[in-house]
């Protein structure tokens, strides 16, 4: 009997077409079955890459763009462990792809998990799919056992000063619509020929900021007692809140001083006799200078508090900005006496 006879008689597909036993919704379950395992091999890849670009150690001082990647993705602080969003992130990135996969494919997940058991091979790549993921969270363990806080980081923390440190030579852009504690516009030209270090802050900073200027204080200090003026300027991170009539009390609150003005001079009594400013403007002014610097920040709408990277410039006596460092005095010292 030929096929297209038994076709009509029958009215179906003769023995071993292909068409036949289900044979087509099998190979579509088969199908949804790999693509779910393979969403889930995907995901498994995203986790491993994404919890190593927020805790892989870095000797020395971090690439730019790393410090900029944790900063903005896991508001990463000096320690450049991620603070409690950033956790937060970490471990419900994982958890929300893992129920969306459910939800979309929730059936061929549960049907590649069983067959992945049932088979050697599949025990296999399960096995090592755990192996991975216990390895991870050992290493992150002991990454966030091992790291010290951000206050204790900037009091502790002993870079190394390479001879080929990079040096910037980046010419300082125009801070139009700022001003400093005493009122009066600012410009890089009442800084006379002097070097000066650059830093950034707010006043609702309880960690970072403080230690930051106190290192750049102290490094003003160390060389004021040599006799040489290093003039420190610091321009807020949060203009919103710190605004020009709160400088005089943020400049105490930094200990910057409120005599030390444009009219600080040196005094034979006194030696010399650095000046300090505390810089604001309004919103649009102060963002855009801090754009123009390049200052890496995100503010965190719920509290209106600032994440940012403990940094300072140091500005040679020809107004370049000669130098980027972290927050550490010694850092900072051995770079401008480089200047």
């Amino acid at each position: 009997m030929s096929r297209d006879s038994y076709t009509q008689e029958s009215g179906s597909p003769p023995p071993g077409d292909a068409t036949s036993g289900g044979e087509g919704p099998k190979r579509a379950e088969t199908a949804a079955v790999r693509g779910a395992m393979a969403g889930l091999v995907a995901l498994l890849a995203v986790t491993v890459a994404w919890w190593a670009l927020a805790l892989w150690p870095v000797e020395g001082i971090p690439p730019a763009w790393l410090e900029r990647a944790r900063l903005v993705c896991f508001n990463a602080g000096p320690s450049e462990l991620p603070d409690a969003s950033g956790w937060l992130l970490l471990v419900g990135q994982p958890i929300g792809m893992l129920a969306l996969l459910m939800v979309i494919a929730g059936d061929a997940v549960r049907a590649g998990l069983r067959q992945a058991f049932a088979s050697p091979a599949g025990l296999l790549c399960i096995a090592s799919c755990g192996g991975v993921l216990l390895a991870g969270l050992v290493l992150a363990a002991v990454r966030v056992a091992g790291a010290p806080g951000d206050a204790e980081w900037l009091e502790n923390a002993r870079a190394p000063v390479p001879a080929n440190y990079p040096r910037l030579d980046r010419p300082l852009p125009g801070l139009p619509g700022l001003v400093d504690q005493h009122g009066e516009a600012f410009a890089w030209e009442r800084l006379q020929g002097r070097p000066a270090l650059l830093t950034f802050g707010f006043g609702h900073c309880a960690t970072v900021c403080p230690m930051t200027v106190m290192s750049a204080r102290e490094v003003q200090e160390r060389f004021r007692a040599e006799g040489r003026a290093v003039e420190l300027v610091v321009i807020t991170l949060d203009p919103w809140r710190d605004t020009p009539a709160r400088l005089p009390s943020l400049a105490e609150q930094f200990h910057l001083g409120a005599g030390q003005g444009s009219g600080a001079q040196v005094g034979a009594a006194d030696g010399v006799r650095p000046r300090s400013y505390m810089l604001s403007g309004t919103v649009e002014a102060v963002n855009s200078a801090l754009d123009a610097l390049q200052v890496a920040r995100q503010r965190v709408p719920d509290t209106g508090d600032i994440v940012h990277p403990a940094l300072v410039y140091l500005v040679d006596a020809e107004g370049m900005i000669a130098y980027a460092a972290s927050g550490h005095a010694e850092l900072i010292e051995e770079l401008a006496r480089r200047m």
